[in-house]
């Protein structure tokens, strides 16, 4: 793979994170409000002046719905096989209901 420069993966992001906030009609304020980040911070990555850290990336594409490699990427681009898109969830384990009996242990 050929190096490319921070400027063209800034470029990238900026044109996915556009992209898909569009995609689900929402405003800057509006993925601002759904990853607890700064409106001003999504402008910026946008405009591609800010330089978002991992957990705002991370952030961004739970929101979105897709994963962290796909904002940084050329759109269209297929990822390798067996990944998964970015959990919805909010990283809770489902409970186990009350009453329900445990499944028997193979001897």
């Amino acid at each position: 793979m050929r190096p490319r420069k921070p400027a063209y993966t800034q470029r990238l992001l900026a044109q996915n994170v556009r992209e898909r906030r569009l995609r689900k009609s929402w405003t800057q304020y509006d993925l601002a409000d759904e990853t607890a980040l700064r409106q001003a911070l999504v402008s910026q990555i946008e405009a591609e002046k800010a330089n978002p850290t991992l957990l705002s990336l991370h952030k961004l594409a739970s929101a979105l719905g897709v994963q962290v490699a796909e904002l940084l990427l050329p759109q269209d681009t297929v990822l390798a096989r067996g990944t998964k898109p970015a959990s919805r969830g909010r990283g809770k384990k489902p409970t186990k209901k009350a009453g329900s009996p445990a499944k028997p242990r193979p001897r």
